[in-house]
């Protein structure tokens, strides 16, 4: 039964092709091909009782009629030299026009492609959604920080409603060449985020695009866009920023793991140099923005489980290494854990979500971090360590 409910499928879309110009030429050429092979097997070798040259008679069609005319194989009858300037005529106009259509549609594709209408076709891909002033700066990040790796197995797409002049703009600055990919429209619109194929990529990030408009207008559209992705890549980890720090606690009942203020973290770092200057000068060398990143992450083996964090500061301290903090994986979150038990609000959310069958997964917890821990504190419970490598010696 469901070969039979295809059926129409399969045959509405050959109608459609050959309805097209590209398919009718097709076919045109096609029909042309089968007619100058069977002329010339009828002119030149049924006559002389050798009827099983089809495949001779074929390559002398396409030679003819791709103009090539190697001469290896030429008519010696009068219906088949007849046949050859039929073939030789119809074959310059045609193959000419073929050649043509080809050509305008993959210039079509490259524009399609550049104006950000088409589907992505990538895997393991980063991508951002929105854009703001921020935005290279973040892209400058991914590079130094092997997010976005330098070679050409990861691409960078970024789905915005920017105008041409702007994405070319931006394209000259992030210099990624064939690497770069845009989806243009409305982040808001589930039909535009899926040209993203975020189901497939690594990372996606959400910029706050509160430079074209309102904050609070921006964070409204963060959000939408946040509960789009969730539905379509509920496992791919979502990174994002808020214009105003009230709608934080929304973006994590999207489903977003991690969360910035806009400007909080500007906030904080002021505040730690006007205790000591040299504060912001340690958090520039730690995170790399006076060269390269210095912390790094290693998860833990089983041989590291059963110890303690004194133990593993002595092994790490013999190769130079610095230990900083033991690090939890994060953990599947759902609305079961968000929700309020006390609020029917919240109990009717849930009750329609249980109702239409999906899942009420939302993403993650995001990792628990714990600093700086006791010699005394056991691994068993933890999942990976930070630390900072070893300065190269000058």
């Amino acid at each position: 039964m469901d070969n039979l409910h295809t059926l129409p499928t399969m045959r509405d879309a050959i109608f459609g092709w050959c309805r097209n110009p590209f398919g009718k030429l097709t076919l045109l050429i096609l029909g042309l091909l089968c007619m100058a092979t069977f002329g010339y097997w009828f002119f030149e070798y049924y006559p002389v009782g050798d009827a099983k040259d089809i495949f001779g008679a074929l390559w002398w069609a396409v030679v003819t009629l791709t103009t090539v005319g190697y001469g290896d194989m030429v008519p010696t009858t009068i219906g088949g030299k007849v046949m050859g300037l039929i073939v030789m005529i119809c074959g310059i106009g045609l193959v000419s026009t073929l050649t043509g259509n080809l050509a305008s549609m993959l210039v079509e594709h490259k524009a399609r492609k550049r104006k950000g209408l088409l589907t992505v076709k990538l895997t393991n891909h980063v991508i951002i959604v929105g854009w703001n002033d921020f935005g290279p700066e973040l892209v400058a990040a991914l590079r130094d920080n092997g997010v976005l790796m330098n070679d050409k197995d990861t691409n960078l797409v970024l789905v915005n409603g920017l105008a041409a002049d702007e994405r070319e703009a931006v394209a000259f600055q992030l210099d990624l060449g064939d690497r770069l990919h845009f989806v243009w429209g409305t982040i808001t619109q589930e039909s535009v985020l899926l040209k993203a194929r975020p189901d497939r990529a690594q990372v996606v990030y959400l910029l706050s695009q509160h430079t074209a408009q309102s904050a609070k207008d921006a964070d409204h559209e963060t959000l939408y866009a946040a509960l789009a992705l969730r539905e379509l890549a509920p496992q791919v980890p979502l990174y994002g920023e808020v214009a105003l720090p009230e709608n934080r606690k929304h973006l994590l009942r999207a489903g977003v793991n991690e969360i910035i203020v806009h400007g909080q973290l500007t906030s904080v770092v002021l505040g730690l140099m006007g205790a000591n200057p040299s504060m912001w000068t340690l958090l520039q060398e730690l995170i790399g923005m006076r060269g390269n990143n210095h912390i790094k992450f290693k998860t833990l083996t089983s041989a590291e489980k059963p110890l303690l964090w004194g133990d593993l500061m002595t092994q790490f301290r013999a190769d130079g290494r610095l230990p900083l903090a033991l690090c939890k994986v994060s953990k599947q979150l759902s609305l079961e854990d968000v929700l309020d038990d006390g609020s029917a609000l919240d109990q009717f959310i849930l009750e329609l979500f249980e109702s239409s069958g999906q899942e009420t997964n939302i993403g993650d917890t995001g990792p628990r971090v714990l600093t700086n821990p006791p010699d005394t504190e056991p691994l068993r419970d933890f999942d990976a360590v930070l630390f900072l490598n070893p300065r190269e010696a000058r």
